[in-house]
């Protein structure tokens, strides 16, 4: 199997500072893209974009549903769903331009979220002190990948997100499933 760098497919666009924000695009109230609106996306709040939607523009500091996100603190990424379109980019996330039709969205979550093999180079990249360590453009963009065929890489993708938004029903499954069964405890002890 051929193995290249992230570098080839993709380009990383890094979010904006929120100080210099209104100084550069002369707005007083921005949007931003924040960890509720990454986990909403992450968590399959809403409906993935399909694959004949594209982003609008590169370099445009707001997303567009279907655009591909990282957050920086968690190195994890996602893709943007309805509910935050427009919204802009702090630093605590990096949006990924696809250069060329040679990498699936979905695919690319698959190996930047799962694939063992990229979660041991981003952790050997990580960088900073305290809770929070970040991984560097310069190092995301040397990450290497596994490249297959862009039909295989579309059923791998497509099997990843199926199967992310099944534990995600399964995971709200359990919570309703202990929250009866707490109730019942709780008025058969109150009961007595």
């Amino acid at each position: 199997m051929e193995k290249r760098g992230l570098k080839e497919f993709v380009t990383f666009v890094p979010g904006i500072n929120p100080t210099r924000a209104q100084k550069q695009f002369g707005i007083q109230a921005i949007n931003y893209y924040d960890q509720s609106s990454f986990e909403a996306d992450y968590n399959h709040k809403d409906v993935f974009v399909k694959d004949a939607e594209k982003s609008l523009s590169q370099n445009n500091p707001s997303l567009n549903e279907g655009d591909v996100v990282i957050s920086n603190s968690l190195q994890l990424a996602t893709m943007v769903g309805k509910n935050n379109v427009g919204k802009v980019l702090s630093l605590n996330f990096i949006k990924i331009e696809f250069d060329k039709e040679q990498l699936d969205k979905r695919y690319f979550l698959f190996l930047f979220n799962a694939y063992k093999d990229v979660r041991r180079q981003k952790e050997r990249e990580l960088q900073g002190s305290g809770p929070v360590l970040r991984i560097p453009l310069r190092s995301l963009e040397e990450i290497i990948i596994p490249v297959v065929p862009l039909e295989e890489q579309h059923k791998i993708g497509a099997i990843y997100v199926e199967t992310l938004k099944l534990q995600s029903k399964l995971n709200k499954y359990a919570d309703l499933i202990w929250q009866f069964t707490s109730s019942i405890i709780e008025e058969t002890l109150e009961g007595k």
